[in-house]
């Protein structure tokens, strides 16, 4: 469980209901949607485009050593692409660190729709903050697509292709384009070790 407890110097931000916007529910997390934060829209790259600043707003999201990591899901259901609202629950242990992490949601609790989950999404709380091997290895992907962004809303996309001989793929939000930036050859996908894009199509 994640220490809730208040940093000295903490910015103001929105908070977050546990047991309502997320929970437990035995050793899996959960999180409510659709979350109220974000418009849902057909393209799910329009969802994305909301993200950092609803998540930015939160309680020590920006924090940087003491802040947290916020973890939520994308979905679909009746046609369209929702956000779940994000989850501060964490395995780390209370104060100041240079890692962080969130847990990430096995489901979104949706009374309204059939949510099918896209992908997950969370975030960094430090500026400059690209996908870590952690964020990238094999044993982090349980859906098909992570976001990730930090507080100065650069956002990446990983494509892990778990359990394809291809590499994984990373993209860079930029505009209203995803560029590729860099690869994870597939001997490096267990350990999640992010390469600039190759020529020789390893």
């Amino acid at each position: 469980m994640i220490a809730l407890a208040l940093s000295g110097c903490a910015i103001p931000g929105k908070a977050l209901r546990s047991g309502i916007d997320f929970g437990e529910d035995g050793p899996r997390v959960w999180v409510a949607g659709p979350w109220e934060a974000i418009v849902p829209a057909t393209d799910v790259d329009d969802v994305v485009d909301q993200l950092c600043p609803a998540v930015m707003a939160l309680e020590h999201a920006r924090e940087h050593d003491d802040g947290w990591e916020y973890c939520g899901l994308l979905y679909t259901g009746g046609g369209m692409t929702y956000a779940s609202a994000p989850s501060p629950l964490s395995r780390d242990k209370p104060g100041p660190s240079g890692i962080k992490s969130c847990r990430i949601p096995a489901m979104v609790r949706d009374p309204q729709h059939d949510a099918q989950v896209l992908s997950d999404y969370h975030s960094h709380p430090w500026p400059d903050s690209p996908l870590s091997a952690n964020d990238a290895a094999l044993r982090s992907q349980r859906w098909s697509i992570r976001i990730q962004f930090d507080t100065r809303c650069h956002v990446y996309k990983l494509v892990p292709h778990v359990g394809e001989p291809v590499p994984g793929e990373v993209y860079e939000r930029v505009g209203k384009t995803w560029r590729p930036t860099s690869i994870i050859r597939v001997e490096d996908k267990p350990a999640g070790l992010v390469q600039p894009p190759l020529s020789d199509g390893r």
